[in-house]
């Protein structure tokens, strides 16, 4: 059982991961996503709370008092008495009160928390997504440290291979183990490059899978993106800070319509049942009886001294800084998007010039080992030609690598991708 699953193991294929399922798993693991249904269920607390507004409002209420000056009947007839009114009264009542119109302000007040909503979940977006240049850094970091470590390898096999065959020519008597030391202390140099380079990909690896939060094997396999030619014109405002701007913009607009309403008058009807005495406004009763009252009630602070005016003035400003900040926001991006896109244009160029050297630089490799077996040169000076081209295979590949992650940013600098 012990070797199946081993067998299992080792033929399972390493796992892949591509840029854009790093930046959902990266969005779906930031601390800020716990935030999103918390904004939900404040929403919709506060929206239930308003809708209460047009609920029965239901009260209890009780009072006992003591008049120092009552109404009297200023009379005296014979036989006749006439009624006195208690200095001391007593009610105690239920009243019920149901709002019939308030202007509109609840159906505002309820948009507004909406937008609020809205916004404060935006804002969540805008921070995820700015977490997509920090997995760029670490993706294409470690891509760059495969591509270094493989340009190493092959290296490090060919310096192998000669310096076995020199090491033959000196056991035959027609080699210099000068010659053999050399390639060996280079071989052990790149040894070391290497290591550095495993090194400096597990350091990517494990920032990558903080981002991502699960651990990132060491056999896992990066998939570079495709990007078609159509990709890198992309449509302009697609970053979600745009979104967030309009949902600003929105905000201030419901808040507005909210200072409108604060001056509309306001209906309600109300009932009251009580007990007491005397019962209602029948002063002259002085027994405890029940009553009741039914009636509409119309409050409408129609001068409220021009605050609503001044507030609708002040939103109104307060749009206009929103518009500011959008248009510095957009010539922020146009500025970062201009030094990308010329970052992309140099590398092209250089990418284009690599291929000419690399030919050229393996050419003269092939010349140089030629010499060397032949006893024309030494260790060293081949090793200078060598490394040469090694040297401009591994900016080859740098260059491939740089201009793909040029691209990238690119497209995440205007949200496109």
């Amino acid at each position: 059982m012990t070797l199946l699953l081993l067998l299992v193991l080792i033929a399972a294929p390493p796992d892949t991961l591509r840029l854009e399922d790093a930046y959902r798993e990266a969005a779906a693991h930031h601390p800020r996503q716990a935030e999103l249904p918390l904004h939900a269920a404040l929403a919709d607390l506060r929206v239930h709370n308003l809708n209460t507004r047009f609920l029965p409002d239901l009260a209890l209420r009780g009072q006992a008092t003591y008049q120092s000056d009552v109404p009297s009947i200023p009379l005296a007839a014979p036989g006749f008495a006439p009624p006195e009114v208690s200095k001391d009264q007593y009610r105690v009542a239920l009243g019920v009160e149901q709002l019939v119109y308030d202007g509109g302000l609840t159906a505002v007040q309820r948009a507004l928390e909406y937008v609020q909503r809205d916004l404060a979940r935006q804002e969540v977006v805008v921070d995820v997504y700015r977490l997509r240049d920090q997995v760029n850094a670490a993706f294409f970091g470690v891509l760059v440290q495969e591509a270094h470590a493989a340009s190493l390898a092959v290296l490090a096999e060919d310096l192998r291979a000669r310096r076995d065959r020199l090491a033959a020519q000196v056991e035959a008597g027609v080699g210099t183990p000068a010659n053999v030391d050399v390639l060996t202390v280079e071989l052990l140099r790149v040894e070391q490059q290497r290591a550095e380079a495993a090194a400096r990909r597990r350091a990517a690896l494990d920032v990558l899978g903080t981002l991502l939060g699960r651990p990132l094997p060491d056999d896992v396999v990066l998939t570079p993106p495709s990007l078609p030619e159509a990709a890198l014109v992309p449509e302009a405002r697609r970053r979600p800070e745009y979104r967030a701007f309009d949902l600003r913009r929105t905000l201030l607009a419901e808040q507005a319509r909210l200072a409108g309403r604060q001056t509309r008058p306001r209906v309600s009807a109300f009932a009251e049942a009580a007990y007491g005495r005397p019962p209602g406004n029948d002063l002259f009763e002085n027994t405890f009886q029940p009553f009741y009252s039914l009636g509409v009630r119309m409050q409408w602070g129609f001068w409220d001294w021009r605050r609503s005016h001044r507030e609708r003035e002040a939103l109104s400003l307060q749009q206009q800084l929103v518009a500011a900040q959008e248009a510095a926001f957009t010539r922020q991006l146009d500025v970062a998007a201009t030094e990308q896109r010329h970052e992309v244009a140099r590398l092209e160029e250089l990418l284009a010039r690599d291929d000419e050297i690399i030919a050229l630089r393996a050419r003269i490799t092939a010349e140089a080992a030629s010499r060397l077996e032949n006893g024309v040169i030494t260790a060293t000076d081949f090793l200078i030609e060598r490394n040469a081209e090694h040297r401009a295979r591994l900016t080859r590949d740098l260059h491939a690598l740089q201009l793909l992650q040029a691209r990238v940013q690119y497209l995440t600098i205007l949200g496109a991708l």
